[in-house]
């Protein structure tokens, strides 16, 4: 990994304080989506909607999402990751405010689809940022970026919690953490790496070669977070007989052994390098599923979901950092490609499974979806440096 050669630290920044700076970023993001997820019933009371609303509500976050992730790559090829990342940073701590403050469905749904979009630019955007400052510093740096991350989803969630326990939850709190999202973007601007855009294409362009490789593990990636989200209690309840307090531990093991794996990712790329990674992200992911689906005691189970979290916790960053080194695409770009096809695999697991489900039971389901796992591993040699 070599350093870059129009590297142009944005004021008196250096790589140091923009990788701390985009790192910041990457934790508010994942804060103000925690913070969110905190408030989904809250929101769901105030405007007085069923499960079938809501979910087309969530439908439409993620709809945003998968719209705007295709313009994300394009504008940050035009215009330079760093101004859009801080642009759409703005943008999404505005979104995230007025989502728990809209009222009547028009103004939802409207405020829900702005989220999305928002979130969806910028996830593409500061990951691009991130695969410069990468770059730059010639090291593996990416993992700990997916780190902060998921600190920040943890952090939003607890902090969500406290707002709404102190009698916030009506918009306040969710407005008072928008402003301080939009205040630390701001101190973080003069910091964030700033590098020529490069002359790539600038229209757009269907997702082809190995940009669409990459994109398509990212979707079997994606595709097992977004089953675990939805189907863990529930094979837990079903399949261990555990109560549903304790069912919720199991994607809990998987979020908090994932963030704390992150945080050690680029010291075991360094160390043995991104392939060996991926076989061995994939081997784990596939022994955590199978473990989780075949045991019918609680406590192994729930080490099966902590597996997979700490094996499917670099696969993604390493394919964004793969992805952001296409050849004749632009990071923004290919980035793009990768984000939005993860993002339709995190959307259309949950119900695939459901529908498998339907006509097995969920363990078969799941364990079905444990081969994503061996196809990861098997195709390694695509994130190869």
């Amino acid at each position: 990994m070599k350093p870059a050669e129009n590297l142009q630290p944005a004021g008196t920044g250096t790589v140091d304080r923009a990788r701390w700076a985009i790192s910041t970023i990457f934790l508010l993001n994942g804060a103000g989506i925690g913070l969110w997820a905190a408030h989904v019933p809250l929101v769901q009371a105030r405007a007085g909607i069923d499960t079938g609303v809501l979910g087309l509500l969530l439908l439409t976050i993620a709809g945003g999402a998968i719209a705007a992730m295709p313009l994300s790559g394009w504008l940050a090829g035009r215009w330079g990751t760093r101004t859009v990342a801080l642009v759409s940073a703005f943008l999404f701590a505005i979104t995230t405010a007025v989502l728990m403050n809209a009222d009547g469905l028009p103004a939802l749904f409207l405020a829900a689809f702005a989220f999305g979009a928002s979130n969806g630019v910028l996830d593409v955007s500061m990951n691009a940022n991130a695969s410069e400052v990468e770059t730059a510093r010639g090291i593996p740096t990416m993992s700990s970026f997916h780190g902060f991350f998921s600190l920040g989803g943890l952090t939003g969630a607890a902090l969500g919690g406290m707002l709404i326990g102190a009698g916030l939850g009506d918009g306040r709190g969710a407005l008072m953490a928008g402003v301080v999202i939009a205040l630390v973007v701001a101190l973080c601007a003069p910091f964030v790496l700033k590098v020529a855009a490069a002359k790539h294409e600038s229209h757009f362009a269907l997702p082809r070669g190995p940009a669409l490789f990459l994109g398509l593990l990212g979707l079997l990636c994606f595709a097992v977070e977004g089953a675990l989200v939805d189907w863990s209690a529930l094979l837990l309840t079903g399949r261990t007989k555990a109560d549903p307090a304790s069912a919720a531990f199991g994607y809990s093991a998987f979020s908090v052994a994932m963030a704390a794996c992150r945080f050690a990712g680029d010291r075991l790329v360094l160390r043995f390098g991104p392939m060996r990674v991926m076989v061995a992200g994939g081997l784990g992911m596939f022994c955590g599923l199978m473990l989780a689906v075949l045991s019918t005691q609680f406590v192994l189970s729930a080490c099966g979901f902590a597996l997979i979290g700490l094996s499917a916790a670099n696969v993604v960053p390493l394919i964004f950092s793969a992805a952001a080194r296409t050849p004749g695409m632009s990071a923004g770009g290919g980035l793009a490609t990768v984000a939005t096809l993860g993002y339709a695999g995190l959307l259309l697991a949950p119900p695939l499974i459901g529908s498998v489900a339907a006509h097995t039971n969920i363990a078969v389901a799941l364990g079905i979806l444990s081969i994503s796992g061996i196809v990861i591993a098997a195709n390694a040699r695509a994130v190869k440096g």
